[in-house]
């Protein structure tokens, strides 16, 4: 493990002599970078069951808070535009398209009453639909619902997800198609929205549709032994690798799996950490996210206390920051680093080429419990 971290702190340009990465040497060897102007979002909560979507600078400094009817979970960020999706947990009826800039609420989703929502949305790369992944409870079907942003948000299509409780979805590199998590977990809200009814016959997948017409175009599972390895997150690098974290529906010391890695066209392939981290990963994967140069994805694991990172070039793993209760991650613009935060209140910068952690200089945001997943606003 020493020698594989070696080889990757050569490729970053860490005490070694080049590159294989398009990225800047110096700035990775520790240069210190420009002042981080972005913002982060994310659903956060008070201490009295009171839900909000907040916002927070580089430093930690809270710029607002928008109450929501319920705990959110995801925020979908429409490009070149001021608005956001926030779109309820799983099973949820609500989402609310807010202004990134101050919060204020410019529009209101309501699913339908045979679908709920399940938590995670994204944007076409030119703004103009936005796709929400639902569950079809009746018929224990995951389905994707399209909605027109410049029609008042109009809900226009739904495609089917190809599988049972689809969850994070993302846009592949062209735009033109969206991979989707489908956790094989049935639930109903005749039995709390939240309960698996079908854990001995899950199949979870990942599925590749056309965001245009619905059409499949790749799937992969895991080998039928994992089909308790709910697939639940994701991310997608520019070259189109898909990295992915589980969640194990089964026995806590049972040795399995919580990281894969896939090229679509090809089987989606296993990573493991070493065993005493393994294990402390506690069967759970929280957010996944790719650093700025593509090689390196963060993949969060709250149960467990840490953060977890990974080589997408080696399919390997790299190390972990302990991180209390961490589960939000945001890559920033620089190679190996990440803004994280945490149910407890939290926020870090955590540089995954160095194994540290520093936390955001202002208390502000530590009012706040910080729900599973971060955004970075960079305009």
């Amino acid at each position: 493990m020493r020698h594989q971290r070696r080889e990757f702190l050569k490729l970053m340009g860490v005490g070694g002599a080049f590159t294989l990465l398009p990225i800047d040497i110096a700035r990775a060897a520790g240069t210190p970078a420009p002042e981080d102007r972005a913002v982060y979002i994310s659903a956060s909560a008070g201490d009295a069951d009171d839900y909000y979507v907040s916002a927070f600078n580089a430093s930690g400094k809270i710029l607002f808070e928008q109450a929501l009817p319920g705990r959110g979970h995801d925020i979908g960020l429409r490009p070149n535009h001021v608005d956001v999706a926030a779109v309820e947990r799983r099973p949820g009826l609500y989402g609310l398209i807010l202004d990134r800039h101050t919060g204020d609420v410019r529009a209101k989703l309501h699913c339908p009453e045979d679908r709920r929502f399940y938590g995670h949305a994204i944007y076409s790369n030119d703004g103009r639909f936005l796709y929400i992944t639902e569950n079809d409870f009746d018929h224990a079907r995951g389905v994707v619902s399209v909605w027109d942003a410049e029609d008042g948000y109009r809900r226009v299509a739904e495609f089917d997800s190809f599988g049972t409780g689809p969850h994070e979805l993302h846009l592949m590199p062209g735009g033109e198609h969206l991979v989707i998590a489908n956790g094989g977990l049935h639930t109903h809200p005749d039995f709390d929205g939240r309960t698996a009814l079908n854990i001995d016959s899950m199949e979870p997948n990942l599925s590749i549709i056309d965001r245009r017409t619905g059409k499949l175009i790749h799937q992969a599972s895991l080998k039928h032994d994992w089909h308790q390895l709910s697939i639940r997150h994701l991310d997608v690098a520019a070259n189109g690798t898909i990295a992915a974290g589980f969640q194990y529906q089964g026995e806590i010391n049972d040795q399995v799996p919580l990281v894969g890695i896939w090229q679509p066209g090809k089987e989606i392939r296993p990573i493991e950490a070493p065993d005493n981290v393994q294990y402390r990963m506690r069967q759970y994967c929280g957010s996944v996210r790719f650093d700025a140069s593509g090689q390196v994805f963060g993949i969060s694991c709250p149960r467990g206390g840490l953060v977890t990172f990974w080589d997408a070039k080696t399919n390997g793993f790299l190390t972990h920051i302990a991180a209390p209760d961490g589960c939000g991650l945001a890559a920033t613009d620089r190679p190996g680093e990440f803004v994280g935060t945490s149910g407890l209140g939290n926020g870090w910068r955590l540089d995954a080429i160095r194994r540290k952690r520093v936390e955001l200089p202002d208390d502000s945001h530590k009012s706040l419990h910080w729900d599973n997943h971060l955004r970075r606003i960079t305009a």
